[in-house]
Parts: structure tokens; sequence; C-alpha cells
């Protein structure tokens, strides 16, 4: 599934996926990611609503080890993004818009010269984007964009070195023009906030067939939205005591492998030995306060779970741990 880094331990035969996202935490939480919580944008919420997924203006994202391909220049206006990993490990894309005045040349510079993605944030804001899948994963999500210049980058951690993605060749320079026509907001059926700390108005229970959510972050940090489907035999509370379990400092001040965690698992249950206990499958990037995602699934009947793994500002405990994760289903 591509979460896991050299050596880290399994739960009852199931391997543990959290200690990359421990890594991207820690970079996150540093002081100049600071800057992420406290740039504050202006709302970008439609009021009208009307052409359903489908209906827009489509751009194509692959993502593998360690490139994008994706067009240098699109249109702007509202755009769905379909955004496929054809790789071996997880990535998303995140759409950061350049700040004016800030060149290309220095957004590449200053990512190259140091894997705190923090600083990235003192050039750019997230928009959003496509959220963090697993290998062999599709997801849709539809975006507003203005015109202006944009860096692509997946900030994900390399399971064997730690090296954020776009170090390594995920970082793609994308122009956006003007929109081409007049389009407004796609139809939804539940708006979902992201706040401190917790995922507002989402469901327990969702039917199965299309979704469409509008998902803005309405509070004072960077969220993302994760939505997660457990696999066959692994509960809710099995996740609970995985990210639980804090990672172990390296010699060098980095982040080694979380320690094992005793769970039992639930009666009947048998998962894979070895196989992943859960699969990223859709969701919103981490998005700057006040930005809006649409995110368009059609997930299979199951057990899920919403998490944001964005540490606090404050504490620099990742939000999952402050209370944004939440398990539901779809029947």
């Amino acid at each position: 599934m591509g979460h896991t880094v050299a050596g880290a331990e399994s739960v009852n035969g199931v391997q543990s996926t959290l200690t990359r996202r421990h890594a991207l935490q820690l970079a996150v939480g540093s002081a100049a990611g600071v800057a992420i919580a406290s740039r504050r944008l202006g709302s970008v919420r439609a009021q009208d609503a009307t052409p359903a997924a489908g209906s827009y203006p489509v751009v194509a994202i692959e993502a593998k080890e360690y490139a994008f391909d994706i067009p240098a220049s699109i249109s702007g206006g509202w755009t769905q993004i379909n955004f496929r990993n054809i790789g071996g490990t997880t990535h998303h894309a995140m759409f950061m818009k350049l700040n004016d005045g800030v060149t290309q040349d220095a957004f590449k510079e200053a990512a190259m010269g140091s894997d705190n993605f923090g600083a990235l944030f003192a050039l750019s804001v997230s928009v959003g984007g496509a959220p963090s899948i697993d290998p062999g994963i599709t997801a849709t999500t539809i975006l507003n964009l203005d015109p202006g210049q944009y860096a692509v980058i997946c900030a994900i951690p390399d399971d064997a070195t730690g090296m954020p993605h776009y170090q390594m060749g995920m970082l793609a320079p994308v122009e956006v023009t003007a929109a081409a026509a007049e389009l407004s907001a796609p139809a939804t059926e539940l708006t979902i906030d992201l706040k401190e700390f917790q995922f507002q108005n989402l469901p327990t229970e969702l039917p199965s067939g299309s979704h469409v959510w509008e998902v803005t972050d309405t509070g004072e940090q960077v969220h993302e939205l994760g939505l997660v489907q457990l696999a066959p035999g692994v509960t809710f509370e099995m996740v609970q005591a995985m990210l639980s379990a804090p990672p172990a400092a390296t010699p060098e001040g980095g982040v080694a492998a979380s320690p094992a965690v005793e769970v039992s698992p639930a009666a009947g249950a048998s998962p894979t030995a070895g196989g992943p206990p859960f699969t990223v499958i859709a969701g919103a990037a981490p998005m700057s306060p006040g930005q809006t995602n649409y995110t368009v699934f059609d997930l299979p009947v199951g057990d899920y779970f919403a998490i944001c793994f964005v540490p606090d500002q404050a504490s620099g405990a990742p939000h999952f741990a402050l209370g944004m994760i939440q398990p539901f289903s779809i029947t």
C-alpha cells in the first residue's frame, strides 16, 4: 500500500501503515509550518450549484515514482481533476498557487533546498487538489482554479529515505490560464467542514452509489480529508490502536517505525497476514483555510473512516489525535 518504511512493525500480522505519515507530520509541524496555519484566505465556497460531476473540463493526472504526467498549461475555472496512481506507493497532487511575485524557479529552489514542507507556504497557498491515494486507485476532485502560476507537488515522504517526493521529481510547474467557459459549482448532497478538530456534518452511514461532497476548510489551520477503506476483518478500534502508537526517534533525529501494538482481532476476523489494514481511496488534499474542494466518489459497500493527518500548530500532535478521525459505513 506504500505507507510503510523499512522495518515497520505489524499488528497481528497486519502491516502498520503510519510511519511515513509521522515523518510528514514532523516536517509540517516545524516552526516554518506555522505559516500554513496562520495564512487566512477568503472563502471560495460557491453559492450556485448546477452541473453534476462529469460536466466540467477534465484534467487527467497520473502519478508514479517519481513524476507526474500533467499538462503544463490548463484552463482555469471549474475543473475536474481525475487523478490516477500508477505507481507502487501512495501519492497525492497538491495544487500550490504561487504568491504574487514568486517565480517557478524560486519555488523549486526552496523546495529542493529543504525538506521542510512548511517552508513552501511562505511562497504559496494550497488550494487543495487530488487526495492521497494508494497504488491502483483513481480519485476525482473538482476545483475552481484562479489563473496564475502553480506548482503541483507530492509532499509524501519516501518510504525508505524519508525524502519528500517533490525532491525526487514530483514537482510540476503548471500555468492556469483564464477560464474557457462560465460554469458553477457542482450539485452536492453534503457540505463537510474541516475545522479544529472535527469533520462537521459527516454522517455515520451513507447509501452506496455516487456522491459529491463540498469540503471546506473553515478552521484556522490547514486540514485534509482522507477517506479510507478498512480491510475485511480489520476494525476501526484496531486502526485506532495503530494510530496511538508513537513513532520512535532515530539517533539522527528522524522517525523510525512505530512500535508493535498488540490488538486482538474481532471475533471471526482474519486479516491477510502482512496485508494492509486499510486503503486510502478518496478525499481532498491538504488545503489552506478558506479553500473548498469537491470530492467525487462511488465507494463499495464496507467500513471506512475519515482522517486528517496534518499536525496541530501549537502542540504538533496530528489532528486525528485531537478528534479528526471518524468511522462511517457505506451500506
